[in-house]
């Protein structure tokens, strides 16, 4: 999965990553602790869990339909054009640093867009197969997250090459996508909902494009969470809402485009009372979707139908539809069990803070081929920016107060101040904590040795891993996805992968280090390489970190006007 390009994440980012008021919470539970977990509610298997179980544990079968990329009669236009709608140009004038805004107005509009979700770089090589580049890392840069704004003024498309808003939909709809999601409080100032145009990545991939995309709107997410957060807003990342009236709001087709994520977002001072403290706001999507006129934007077709070509993709979206809000739940994943070695406290280090700006600007995922240089990074400043990556989001798909629901592994490479190993990092305290592998389990003096080997050995041959200084995994739990949100676990576990796997990379980046994301592992040879030993807990990132070389492409950066 080749990719394109935070750390920003200071001592005010440490707040809880559930809801601010326990909303969802099953009930009977009560006022439970953050670390006590939520009965989750059963589910009857369904296809959520059979294509997880093809795209995560069955790498062989999920690429037996994958498509060359080049010369692909399918291959669809590089964005999405609408024709002769209201075009709203946004200011190129942007800041070259980020930082608090007083309202959510034009500038501050554009400037998140831009950091958020803009393009840039251009690339220039000899085929020109991947040509642009965002602020966020995409498969084979092929971007099929697509961005709708929700002013008052009306519903816009961001069209991204052009930094511009194309007007879909008069009038403010903003109340409407609040209802959608089952929260009442205040109106936010503008309401973000990233859709997966699944026939831009399917062309290739066909099925697995589902995987893709969930992953990569997780990405999207993340990052306009923390552009949006270093401007003094902050987002609420919704998993849980009703599909059928957001799609029709956006004049999307949900077998071809559904909507994936919706993030109100608010100025800081108003956030505090945005979220109901509640239950959710009882609606369903058949009576909200009444209240809305279909509109059918001019859309210049392109690509293929993604139900004829991706059959299996089309039943996993359809199963995992939200009909009624009164469904909405949370619950607390288990997480793995703790080996007995000794874990390392994070010792008390000084971590620079560059411009969230900047990183953004730096960030990339490498060369064509992903060969680190030799080069010796800080591991305990690595180590405190991911000690803190889980800190700072809302979502809907954990109670308040409880963490992102991934556990982060840290396979270290050539790192100063970490021990060569795999270790699991302690969620609370930011110990890491020595894994031992299954084939060498018992035997605490071989178990540090050759980790990255370990993990080179269960990852398709591509990258090099000579030099690396450092490989994260995102473990999620598989059976707390599928009991508490159905078939919609699946993407909702992809998602809230995503939105950590982009803080990573941009930690990666503020010490000068491309982040690979990779999906071609085994993930059972994952598992015993990190000492995993329940099925439950599956590895759903794999991000190579190292210092890398230019490689042999002419990448131009694409840089706004610059104010001051």
């Amino acid at each position: 999965m080749r990719q394109g390009d935070s750390t920003g994440l200071g001592a005010d980012d440490l707040r809880p990553h559930g809801p601010a008021g326990d909303r969802t919470a099953p009930a009977g539970a009560g006022a439970q602790s953050a670390s006590a977990p939520v009965p989750v509610t059963g589910r009857a298997d369904g296809v959520g869990r059979e294509f997880w179980r093809i795209s995560l544990e069955d790498l062989a079968t999920a690429m037996e339909t994958r498509q060359s990329e080049y010369g692909n009669p399918d291959e669809p236009l590089k964005f999405k054009i609408y024709r002769g709608l209201p075009r709203r140009p946004l200011t190129t004038r942007l800041p070259a640093e980020l930082g608090p805004v007083d309202a959510f107005d034009e500038p501050a509009l554009s400037t998140l867009l831009h950091y958020g979700y803009g393009i840039s770089r251009q690339e220039f090589d000899t085929n020109g197969t991947w040509p642009y580049h965002r602020m966020v890392a995409s498969a084979r840069c092929l971007f099929g997250v697509q961005l709708y704004v929700c002013l008052p003024d009306g519903v816009h498309h961001y069209d991204a090459p052009h930094h511009a808003l194309v007007r879909l939909r008069e009038g403010d709809h903003r109340g409407l996508l609040t209802r959608a999601t089952g929260t009442g409080g205040p109106v936010p100032q503008a309401v973000f909902v990233l859709s997966g145009l699944f026939s831009k990545i399917a062309y290739i991939y066909r099925d697995y494009a589902y995987r893709l995309c969930t992953q990569e709107a997780g990405m999207v997410a993340g990052n306009l969470d923390l552009v949006a957060r270093a401007m003094g807003l902050r987002a609420h990342v919704h998993h849980q809402f009703l599909d059928e009236p957001v799609d029709k709001l956006l004049g999307l087709d949900g077998d071809e485009e559904p909507a994936l994520l919706v993030l109100p977002l608010h100025l800081a001072e108003a956030a505090a009372g945005a979220d109901s403290t509640g239950p959710p706001v009882a609606e369903t999507a058949a009576s909200l979707a009444a209240t809305i006129e279909a509109i059918e934007p001019p859309v210049v077709p392109s690509g293929l139908r993604v139900p004829q070509a991706c059959p299996m993709l089309t039943r996993v979206n359809r199963s995992s539809l939200c009909t009624d809000t009164t469904g909405f739940t949370t619950a607390v994943p288990v997480a793995p069990a703790v080996s007995d070695a000794e874990p390392r406290p994070l010792p008390t280090t000084e971590v620079p803070e560059p411009g969230l700006a900047e990183v953004l600007r730096a960030r990339d995922s490498g060369p064509g081929i992903f060969r680190p240089v030799a080069s010796r990074v800080d591991g305990v400043e690595l180590w405190a920016r991911l000690a803190r990556i889980r800190a700072g989001i809302v979502s809907d798909a954990v109670p308040a107060g409880a963490p992102a629901p991934l556990e982060i592994f840290l396979t270290v490479g050539d790192l100063t101040g970490i021990p060569a190993g795999a270790y699991r990092l302690d969620p609370e305290t930011g110990a890491l904590h020595p894994v031992a592998r299954a084939e060498t389990r018992g035997d605490a003096a071989d178990a540090g040795l050759n980790a990255v080997t370990a993990i080179e050995r269960v990852t398709i041959p591509g990258p090099v891993f000579t030099h690396m200084n450092a490989v994260v995994h995102l473990v999620g739990d598989r059976d707390w996805a599928f009991d508490t949100f159905g078939d919609r676990g699946y993407r909702v576990m992809n998602q809230e992968a995503g939105l950590l796997a982009h803080r990573i990379c941009v930690a990666a980046a503020a010490q000068g280090m491309s982040g690979r994301i990779v999906n071609a592992y085994h993930a059972e040879g994952v598992r015993a390489a990190l000492g995993l030993t329940e099925q439950r807990h599956t590895p759903v990132f794999q991000i190579l970190l190292a210092r890398t070389g230019p490689g042999g492409r002419v990448i131009v950066p694409v840089e706004p006007e610059a104010v001051e």
